[in-house]
């Protein structure tokens, strides 16, 4: 604290200062101070300490000014909130002393927040409390200024702990905060709930048990003991690491680990962030998408057998060209037909009413030539292409030579249910068209569906050219009844 000689040396001393003065020697009876609990009236008459001594003692900046808001007092408090010695301070005005807005000098008391200005060029948030003063005619301003930064960084601290939860609780992802030492801090509710109990506190591995799910992952986990994996989590980061964990709440469930360094306002490390992420839809996505890319390379080839095969029977057996094309073209549209119908129902089948309504829809379905009677049947994809084909020769073979060729004859198809329903008999039966002599003439559409039906549906075709018209029974499979590994030889392969 600047001594009176001090002051004397700096500049001529004026009356407020000779009152600051007589309140240093104990010439006034009491003075308002800063306390715990806001201004308060100290009496010093017969106190122990004079008030010199009482305002070095106080926790809060102190100053006194003058009438025209020079500064005539600083107590030692003050020149360390400034960075700044009383010499320095004493003769400057009260204005230069902060950032920005200055409190205004006012004859009650008054709080006001300002921005307190530092000799390393920083700022302190501070409240000022003031109140003037008449003593002796003469009017001064008692003035205390409070450090806020460490409430104002305890509130900061409180709204980023707030802000954190609240990040947290909404997390959809099972997140963890970690400590340099491994040890959880924080734990959204996801996490909590996935590892069934309380997680803060405890280890990272403790709450959370890992497996990896590749044999490179796995390698790789096993590469940490329990300790140096929470070490490894809380100061390395970690990205993509696919994990099962080894508990009944995530069983069959898949995660990818994740991390990152958590640092503080200066830039050192003090733990990390570290997510669980269920891809459990996502790898079952992959893996279903990985059998799809599968399913459909086999059935393009299998569908360029087709071709290839159709083609080669339909030119040997045709009398033309015009005649092969014709042929050829019914044949790869009923494979077009069936493909759209796959594609439609994204390749999960389709109800047999349904397939014979639109593999038959060109043939006159619906206007009381074709009848069709039998149960429901959901029909397996595997089974759309070939009855299609097998549809299109009976239907073909009719609207040339059978009862749709004729103007009153007419299809009748019936199916029942067999084998514990695992099994489906089929009848096409044709009423009507011309009659047929000598047992009837087969060609390729015969051998076609025969060896469609035994070999891709897995069934028996039996065909009567019977002289009031053809019957044609067919038998097979609604479900696989042999491996992969075993099915026949398709019916598609050439002779």
């Amino acid at each position: 604290m600047a001594s009176t000689d001090a002051m004397q040396a700096g500049r001529p001393r004026n009356e407020a200062e000779e009152t600051v003065e007589a309140i240093h020697r104990g010439n006034v009876d009491a003075v308002v101070v800063q306390g715990p609990t806001g201004p308060q009236v100290i009496m010093l008459q017969g106190a122990d300490a004079p008030y010199h001594v009482l305002v070095e003692r106080m926790s809060d900046g102190a100053l006194t000014l003058d009438a025209d808001g020079c500064i005539v007092y600083v107590n030692s408090r003050l020149c360390a909130l400034t960075g700044l010695d009383a010499q320095e301070l004493v003769g400057r005005s009260f204005a230069s002393l902060f950032a920005g807005t200055v409190p205004a000098q006012r004859a009650d008391d008054a709080m006001t927040d300002a921005q307190l200005r530092r000799a390393d060029g920083g700022q302190l948030p501070v409240s000022v409390w003031m109140r003037q003063m008449a003593m002796g005619g003469v009017v001064a301003t008692l003035v205390t200024l409070t450090d806020m930064s460490i409430q104002r960084r305890a509130e900061e601290v409180a709204n980023a702990e707030r802000f954190a939860r609240s990040i947290l609780e909404q997390a959809t992802d099972a997140v963890v905060v970690l400590a340099l030492d491994g040890r959880i801090t924080h734990a959204s509710w996801v996490a909590e709930q996935l590892a069934e109990r309380p997680t803060v506190g405890q280890l990272f591995s403790e709450a959370f048990p890992l497996d990896g799910q590749s044999a490179s992952q796995e390698s790789t986990l096993t590469r940490f003991s329990r300790e140096s994996l929470d070490q490894a989590l809380a100061t390395k980061p970690f990205h993509g690491v696919e994990v099962a964990l080894r508990n009944p709440q995530a069983s069959g469930r898949s995660f990818l680990l994740s991390g990152g360094p958590l640092v503080n306002d200066l830039k050192e490390t003090v733990g990390s962030i570290v997510t669980l992420t269920d891809i459990t839809e996502r790898k079952r996505a992959e893996e279903q998408q990985t059998v799809l890319v599968a399913e459909l390379n086999h059935r393009v080839k299998n569908i360029l057998a087709i071709v290839q095969s159709v083609a080669g029977q339909t030119l040997r057996t045709s009398p033309s060209l015009p005649a092969f094309n014709k042929a050829f073209s019914g044949r790869i549209q009923a494979v077009s037909i069936a493909h759209d119908i796959l594609t439609q129902t994204r390749w999960i089948g389709i109800g047999l009413n349904e397939l014979l309504t639109t593999v038959l829809a060109p043939y006159g379905i619906g206007e009381g030539r074709i009848g069709i009677d039998g149960p429901p049947v959901l029909l397996e994809a595997r089974l759309v292409l070939p009855l299609s084909m097998v549809l299109h020769e009976l239907a073909t073979n009719a609207s040339k030579y059978g009862a749709l060729s004729a103007p009153h004859g007419q299809v009748t198809i019936s199916w029942r249910l067999r084998d514990d329903r695992r099994r489906l008999e089929l009848v096409w039966l044709e009423r009507g068209g011309p009659l047929i002599e000598g047992g009837g003439t087969r060609g390729f559409g015969t051998t076609l569906i025969d060896r469609v039906v035994r070999f891709d549906l897995d069934g028996e075709a039996l065909l009567d050219f019977e002289p009031a018209g053809i019957r044609c029974s067919l038998t097979f499979a609604l479900t696989a009844e042999t491996t992969p590994e075993h099915l026949p030889a398709s019916a598609v392969q050439p002779d």
